[in-house]
């Protein structure tokens, strides 16, 4: 997952990105609903590690074998759309996965430890199909930046390791090159077909899992999609405004056009820990994906851009202009996405799937906003780094346990419609799911047995299969994907290793967050952004730049 992205957002249960039948395959905002580390660089995949090793072809991508979609997605990352859910799907493993014997792994939990496997029927259905014992380490969110290093330091790591793409721990490729086992001879090119479900995960998804070119883990995908605007388009359509904008200019006007100071409604919100809609705008002004990696091979920050501070005068612009609402500076996301759904807020940037948000109000009536350049030419679009999370088994492990590794990997990447793939992300029909309206819905008594998060851990390409949503959300978003995919511009850095970023990513962030949001907010003039961006290079920017490029030339 990017781990620079901006705005900071605030973080989200798991469950609730994971939602719905989209499950079964992968997700996130990461969408961009994730928290984000703010203006840093890379994600703590690449090439930063030492080593000699000769790097590893890609695995080899082989579309899984799934029920025929409604909408097929594409390679470059749209996802694919069921209009209703596949409740007998087959089996995609036919082989035996485990031995029977402990499975020891580690993962991040964003709720309360699950009941014991005596009496979560979720565990048990688990570790019957798999013939493996099961047992989970798991550190809650807030705590694995510093319970997970001194599992290291303790040498208490257990078999297999699942560590988050966002999360910043010191040193990283160098602790996977020496604690982890490179699997390189198991994953590259064509020897993935070995684990069907495994050669079914995209090329977005396997770069997070290389370190000094060589293939380490196996990737929780991500959708690389991330920021956009929703529109309410009741609203928009009584004002006579057009909600699909072309330049700046449209923009400003359809934000004018929807503000109604007397009955409450304002075009823009924001949240108490983000810069609102920068990512937007600078998208919108021609910003680079964080970083710009030149002819060169040097690396230069979206803060040197001549357009970034253009950008965020804009949005101070808009801001001075009476198109934000008044509480906007201090706004909780809560308070946030209510006023959205009541209309009082017109245009929304939001992650790509924001569940909670959008997608369980029936009633709801709203758009998404296809990007544009502040002229009128040539769009980009922010790609995201394609990962949750990736997961490894210790170093010097027998070949018999990595291969047993690599089965229970390939079986947790079951493809959406397939009978694992209901077992992974709803267990045990009765005590865990039920079915309504022809679509499985987890009990609460699933959602505390499935905090086991061991379907986190892996997996493949995510589709878009939320009938119980909002009438024609998931087509709808399907066909903004459609529209932006041509527009991808990626980050150099998403997968190249900085120190500084990761002993100095945080503070420099919440630096030049501050800085941002007291021009966008109108408590400094624009030009203060060029004392920011200086502070911000001199305490640690230019040093994860020339990082980026010695990473670059190991990668």
């Amino acid at each position: 997952m990017n781990r620079s992205q901006l705005p900071q957002l605030p973080q989200l249960n798991r469950r609730s990105l994971f939602k719905g039948a989209a499950i079964a395959a992968v997700s996130g905002t990461a969408l961009s609903s994730l928290t984000a580390c703010g203006p840093g660089g890379g994600s703590a995949g690449g090439g930063g590690a030492p080593g000699t090793g000769k790097s590893a072809a890609m695995p080899t991508y082989v579309r899984p074998v799934a029920p025929k979609p409604t909408y097929p997605g594409n390679a470059a990352g749209v996802m694919d759309v069921y209009a209703s859910f596949p409740l007998n799907g087959k089996r995609s493993v036919h082989a035996e996965v485990g031995d029977g014997k402990d499975f020891e792994f580690l993962a991040m939990t964003y709720g309360q430890p699950a009941p014991p496997v005596s009496g979560n029927a979720y565990w048990q259905l688990l570790n019957k199909e798999m013939n493996l014992n099961i047992k989970g380490t798991l550190i809650p969110s807030g705590d694995f930046q510093t319970k997970f290093p001194a599992l290291v330091a303790g040498g208490d790591l257990p078999e297999v390791v699942s560590v988050p793409m966002y999360v910043q721990l010191s040193r990283l490729p160098q602790l996977v090159e020496s604690e982890f086992t490179d699997l390189s001879e198991h994953l590259a090119g064509d020897a993935v077909k070995k684990y069907p479900n495994l050669a079914g995960i995209q090329e977005s998804g396997w770069a997070n899992a290389y370190f000094d070119g060589r293939i380490y883990g196996v990737p929780r995908s991500d959708p690389i999609f991330q920021t956009l605007i929703y529109t309410k388009t009741d609203v928009i359509a009584k004002a006579g405004a057009d909600p699909q904008p072309k330049n700046l200019a449209e923009f400003t006007a359809l934000a004018k056009a929807v503000t109604d100071r007397r009955a409450g409604v304002y075009a823009f919100g924001g949240t108490d820990s983000g810069v609102p809609l920068a990512n937007t705008l600078m998208m919108m002004f021609g910003v680079p994906n964080k970083w710009t990696k030149k002819s060169d091979g040097s690396f230069v920050s979206y803060f040197d851009h001549e357009q970034f501070i253009p950008s965020m005068d804009a949005i101070a612009k808009l801001f001075k202009a009476g198109y934000f609402h008044p509480d906007a500076p201090t706004m909780s996301k809560t308070q946030h996405d209510a006023l959205f759904r009541a209309g009082k807020l017109v245009l929304m940037e939001e992650g790509n799937r924001a569940y909670g948000v959008v997608a369980d109000d029936h009633a709801l009536k709203f758009g998404m906003m296809v990007p544009f350049e502040k002229d009128g030419g040539k769009p980009l679009y922010w790609e995201n780094s394609g990962a949750y999370a990736v997961t490894m088994i210790k170093k010097d492990a027998p070949k018999a346990r990595v291969e047993r590794f690599l089965r229970a990997m390939d079986y947790l990447s079951a493809p959406f419609g397939s009978y694992e793939s209901l077992v992974i992300n709803y267990g045990q029909k009765g005590p865990d799911y039920t079915i309504q309206h022809g679509t499985p819905v987890v009990t609460t008594r699933g959602q505390r047995e499935m905090d086991l998060s061991i379907q986190f851990t892996v997996g493949g390409p995510q589709v878009l299969c939320y009938p119980q949503g909002t009438p024609g959300g998931d087509k709808l978003n399907w066909e903004w994907q459609t529209k932006v995919a041509p527009m991808f511009l990626k980050n150099p850095a998403v997968h190249l290793y900085s120190p500084t970023y990761d002993t100095k990513g945080a503070s420099l962030s919440q630096h030049m967050n501050d800085a941002m949001k007291a021009v966008v907010f109108g408590r400094a003039p624009a030009s203060s952004l060029k004392d920011a961006v200086r502070t911000w290079k001199q305490g640690g920017g230019d040093q994860m730049a020339r990082e980026y490029a010695e990473s670059a030339k190991k990668s």
